[in-house]
């Protein structure tokens, strides 16, 4: 799928679509929706609807093949699977950016549904990451694979079966970023991994990679070049804040609060007070509570038709739990991400009505 600037898109997960602005980088691009607002979003969770003008594709292929080359070279480069905890006498490479992700390559794409899939982790990266990967299932998490991908490699930790595909709805993967030259450090990270089925029965769903021959389904976990993007975008959001608040004030009309809009923060500390003592599970538990019994006033309130859930972006679980709640409780109800200049990723759209 080539995705350029000018590219008329829509969202797999979510509702809408928009025009792609800015490509960040191979896996990422800058789209802005049909709503107005700018948001970045994973090439894998597009599909295209419009192509871009004939000179945008042109300009793509023209810079295509001006670093085909060199994309050559590093996929030769990393084209060999090192196996989990092999080391290297070589020194690290200098850099101090991460990019690691999940891909999963099918043995026979013409037909997915009875295909088998290799199922790979990636450390795009100058740093060695040493990893766990579970499969949780009930707050159980059970090993898949662990060990230490080298920098630039990419390491097979299981082959699926279609009867072990749907087995996979949730993974954690905790990982350490180190090397064997002095290095700027990282904090231990604990993502959870959320994986839909579905996705990997839709050819759309697979890109060329640098890594592979074939094409892939990746899921980014970590970048730093996408955080660094995204907090490009909430300091400049500050950085304006700031300088409107710093103009002298003028009478203007006061704008009402919007009535039909009730928003709920599920931060733990909006919630209760005495929190710190508390396990994650239990943290989670109230939140759900908090949530639940909120929904429930607003779909009882015939004034409220829409209702923000604010719940960061920590790990995903909340998130998660949130989604998997409202697609078994309440199916009739739609939802989607909030605003994305208001929230960022942390904060959930339902429309009751």
């Amino acid at each position: 799928m080539n995705v350029a600037v000018g590219c008329k898109v829509r969202f797999l997960n979510d509702v809408g679509g928009g025009e792609v602005i800015r490509i960040i980088d191979k896996r990422t691009v800058l789209v802005n929706t049909f709503d107005g607002f700018e948001m970045p979003a994973l090439l894998s969770e597009l599909v295209v609807v419009e192509q871009a003008a004939d000179e945008l594709l042109q300009k793509k292929t023209v810079q295509e093949n001006e670093t085909a080359e060199s994309n050559h070279k590093k996929k030769s480069k990393i084209d060999v699977v090192k196996q989990a905890g092999e080391d290297s006498e070589l020194p690290d490479s200098s850099g101090a950016e991460i990019s690691l992700d999940i891909a999963f390559v099918p043995s026979n794409i013409s037909n997915l549904q009875q295909s088998t899939f290799d199922m790979y982790l990636v450390n795009d990266s100058s740093y060695r990451v040493f990893y766990v990967l579970s499969n949780v299932i009930d707050d159980n998490h059970n090993p898949i694979s662990s060990g230490i991908i080298q920098p630039d490699t990419k390491v097979l930790v299981k082959r699926l079966t279609p009867e072990n595909i749907s087995k996979l709805i949730l993974m954690n993967l905790q990982a350490i970023y180190h090397k064997n030259i002095p290095f700027k450090p990282f904090q231990p990270e604990f993502y959870d991994i959320e994986l839909d089925p579905i996705k990997l029965y839709k050819k759309g769903n697979f890109i060329p990679s640098d890594f592979f021959d074939a094409d892939a389904y990746i899921i980014s976990i970590a970048s730093t070049k996408r955080e660094a993007f995204i907090r490009q975008l909430t300091d400049k959001a500050i950085a304006e804040a700031i300088k409107q608040k710093e103009k002298p004030a003028q009478a203007k009309e006061v704008k009402k609060p919007d009535s039909e809009i009730e928003e709920v923060d599920l931060h733990i500390h909006e919630l209760i007070d005495n929190w710190k003592d508390l396990t994650p599970g239990e943290i989670l538990k109230i939140q759900l509570a908090r949530f639940e019994t909120a929904l429930e006033g607003g779909i009882k309130s015939p004034a409220t038709k829409r209702m923000v859930f604010i719940h960061g972006v920590g790990n995903g679980k909340l998130k998660y739990e949130i989604t998997k709640l409202l697609n078994s409780k309440y199916p009739k109800l739609r939802y989607q991400d909030a605003s994305f200049k208001e929230y960022g990723f942390g904060a959930t759209l339902v429309f009751l009505r």
